[in-house]
């Protein structure tokens, strides 16, 4: 059998490589903005999903006919009701927020070093959702349809903590999110670490705090400014600096700034990544 020459390998090489490019190129990493509409949507359908369940968690109760035994009575049966508004925080501590959407002012972007490169700039406009969960409340920033991440406030003995975190992104076309568990992690003004990890991923922060009154849309409040910088994580050169601002009196995060540059381990090999953004809400009435 006659062997290729170098001239035909080195055809074949440079083929393969443009069609490598050509591929990559193809799936070009978008930036969709979110509408106000779509996020509005999405709350009230998991308000409803979440009424469902539990209606479908109560259990039935005994009319008058069913009623049996000495002590059965033809008068209605009173019963206790619980309040579902959060307990009065500790000094230290906030409450729940109110579960809403929040429309927030936005300003940043991220870029990811790998194959063609990729960024992203995002609108001046963004979302923050609180949504009810069994734990507490999970709130959700949205900046793009490609890029949002989310926060559950649970309600503990010990106040309220930070529950799972999820961080979405998406670039050529694939979708990519980590989910972490967080414990021992409070969301008071004694904090001093937040822990959030899964069986792949570890993001461990030292946490200062601060409280202070700041003007937050439009009029002065009181806020815990919470100040989280990276101490361990999935590689050693990562770097993450966290500001957040919840409101004293709401428990609603009014703030937020991050700063990401990070080393990615892909099937491609090592690729960097930075994110720097800040939002702000402007209103601390909800819109849905």
């Amino acid at each position: 059998m006659t062997r290729p020459s170098r001239r035909t390998l080195l055809f074949l090489a440079a083929l393969v490589l443009v069609v490598g490019v050509v591929g990559v190129r193809a799936l070009r990493t978008t930036t969709t903005e979110i509408s106000r509409a779509e996020v509005v949507d999405r709350y009230e359908q998991a308000v409803e999903d979440d009424d469902a369940d539990e209606v479908d968690d109560t259990e039935p109760t005994l009319d008058a006919d069913d009623a049996s035994g000495p002590e059965a009575s033809s008068e209605p049966a009173t019963t206790s009701t619980t309040s579902t508004l959060p307990a009065e925080p500790a000094t230290a501590g906030v409450p729940l927020p109110t579960p809403g959407v929040y429309p927030v002012a936005l300003r940043g972007g991220e870029q990811l070093d790998l194959a063609t490169g990729a960024e992203r700039t995002y609108p001046d406009e963004g979302f923050v959702t609180v949504t009810p969960v069994e734990c507490g409340v999970d709130i959700r920033t949205d900046m793009v349809v490609e890029r949002w991440q989310s926060l559950e406030f649970c309600e503990t003995e010990n106040g309220i903590e930070l529950g799972t975190e999820r961080i979405f992104h998406s670039f050529f076309g694939l979708d990519d999110l980590a989910v972490r568990s967080c414990t021992a992690s409070p969301v008071s003004v004694d904090a001093t670490s937040w822990r959030c990890e899964s069986e792949t991923s570890v993001a461990v922060r030292v946490v200062t705090t601060e409280r202070v009154v700041r003007v937050v849309a439009g009029e002065e409040r009181e806020v815990i400014v919470f100040t989280a910088e990276l101490v361990e994580g999935d590689h050693p050169d990562n770097v993450e600096l966290i500001e957040l601002w919840v409101d004293v009196a709401t428990g609603m995060t009014v703030q937020e700034q991050r700063t990401y540059d990070f080393v990615l381990d892909t099937p491609l090999g090592d690729a960097g990544y930075t994110e720097e953004y800040e939002w702000w809400v402007t209103s601390l009435e909800p819109i849905g």
